[in-house]
């Protein structure tokens, strides 16, 4: 009873703070009628949620009355929040309302078309370098204007929106592709939970958390990486190890947050597969296939590009590399004078040596002793927690990101103990 209440209650104070902070519709002036629509389906859901009796015969049917609440209330608020900015943007000008990666992101594909490396070129003339950067709160150089840092799965999957919302509706934004994959992360969720209630907690908490919604509106690429991760998760729950293989290799392709779950998914897939070992194998081999069909290609073209911008320019080992930013280690040791100048290389390998190479020795003894699907999510989070603090950067975002993980892991162990 009190999950089914809780369910209803947390889109309520969640839904909120969106429609008031957001244009919830692309139309001239305040839609007064899509809030009365809002706020009828939110007040219901808590009401029939605290006295399921009021429905009388429907009683029985709760649950599928309470999904169409919550489909309905993000149909309006994140996604009419979205819609709305892109649409917004369409009409202003490239950098409104927007972050960076996404300018980076639809100017790489631009260069792609021509027949240019994106991994190569540079970004100046683009609408990157009308995009406001600062550091240290003055303005400066974007690093990025030097490098396209995300894998190829992020740059070539929306291809698929960029043919058809040119033609369609006369623009393409990048946060199309991110729309969609929200919403396969949030079905995702829906199969992944076997209790529905947690499930209806965990996809309220996803969509619409303080600490992501902010970043996902702007356009900032973790739910693009997550979408695939967590298709992967589903598809060992029901025992498709093989494609949980490929969906995995797209997470990898999507972002280098994704990289640190390798681990820990490969301890729990070969749990699930000690007796018969070839199947792991089998499902390593095709998720390494799949990232060398995308890889290789731009190894070929210029692999040193590719490298630079891919990895080295994440670690400070460019000379126009990302700077030490954030809330971590790195602007700490800033900040008492260890570090002198961001832009400039530091070893923090040497720290993640000492500190986070234990730490994950530490959780995966965890995680062998009780391998589980919420186990291996917790492990995750903890092990990027750790490595990311002791990093060159640890932004704003990376935090929002590690909510999602510590939420949808604890979740799924209320889930696995329920069930």
């Amino acid at each position: 009873m009190l999950a089914q209440v809780l369910d209803a209650i947390l889109l309520f104070a969640f839904s909120i703070p969106v429609v008031m902070k957001y244009r919830i519709l692309p139309v001239e002036g305040t839609p007064y009628w899509l809030f009365g629509v809002l706020f009828t389906i939110l007040a219901s859901h808590c009401y029939i949620s605290l006295y399921p009796a009021a429905l009388g015969r429907f009683r029985s049917r709760l649950g599928s009355i309470k999904m169409f609440f919550l489909i309905v209330t993000l149909c309006i608020t994140l996604g009419g929040v979205t819609v709305t900015a892109m649409f917004d943007r369409a009409k202003t000008a490239p950098v409104y309302g927007v972050h960076d990666i996404i300018l980076q992101q639809e100017a790489a594909m631009r260069y792609l078309i021509v027949g240019k490396n994106p991994y190569k070129e540079t970004y100046f003339g683009t609408a990157v370098e009308d995009w406001h950067y600062g550091e240290l709160g003055k303005d400066a150089v974007n690093p990025a204007l030097y490098h396209f840092v995300m894998p190829p799965w992020y740059l070539l999957f929306p291809f698929a929106f960029y043919y058809t919302g040119i033609p369609l509706l006369g623009f393409f934004d990048g946060r199309m592709a991110l729309l969609f994959t929200m919403a396969l992360l949030l079905v995702t969720l829906w199969y992944w939970y076997r209790d529905k209630t947690i499930a209806r907690i965990a996809i309220t908490l996803t969509a619409l958390s303080p600490s992501v919604v902010d970043y996902f509106v702007e356009g900032r690429s973790d739910v693009f990486a997550l979408a695939w991760l967590m298709v992967a998760m589903l598809l060992v729950r029901y025992k498709q190890y093989v494609w949980s293989g490929v969906f995995l290799a797209l997470s990898f392709l999507s972002k280098q947050t994704t990289w640190f779950i390798l681990p820990f998914f490969a301890l729990f897939l070969w749990s699930k597969n000690v007796k018969n070992t070839a199947v792991f194998w089998l499902t390593a081999i095709v998720s390494g296939a799949v990232v060398s069909v995308f890889v290789i290609p731009f190894l070929l073209w210029d692999a040193r590009a590719f490298v630079d911008s891919v990895l080295l320019y994440l670690t400070g080992n460019t000379p126009t590399s990302y700077p030490v930013s954030g809330y971590g280690l790195g602007m700490m040791l800033y900040d008492v004078g260890v570090i002198r100048d961001i832009h400039a290389y530091y070893p923090f390998i040497l720290w993640q040596l000492a500190i986070a190479l234990p730490f994950l020795i530490i959780v995966l003894r965890w995680l062998w002793k009780k391998p589980t699907e919420s186990g291996v999510m917790i492990s995750y989070a903890l092990f990027l927690f750790v490595y990311w603090y002791l990093s060159r950067y640890f932004n704003n975002s990376h935090l929002g990101y590690l909510s999602m993980l510590f939420v949808l892991g604890g979740l799924k162990a209320a889930d696995e103990t329920n069930t």
